[in-house]
């Protein structure tokens, strides 16, 4: 469902993670760890970034993890 996808994404980290305090949204800490993971490379960064378009809520939450834990 897109509205949950969404949601998810605008979260606060705090509130997607339980080891994270931070209060910085999902999606914005997506995208400062792909810009300095491509080195500010913008169109690098938009093509992991839509991967995350084709994911549920528990899907995006999952690779999340993996890549800001």
């Amino acid at each position: 469902m897109a509205d949950e996808k969404y949601q998810t994404l605008d979260l606060p980290m705090s509130e997607v993670f339980d080891w994270s305090e931070e209060q910085t949204p999902l999606r914005d800490a997506l995208w400062n760890h792909y810009m300095e993971e491509s080195n500010k490379n913008t169109s690098s960064t938009l093509k992991h970034l839509k991967a995350y378009q084709a994911m549920n809520g528990n899907e995006i939450k999952v690779e999340a993890e993996k890549v800001l834990k």
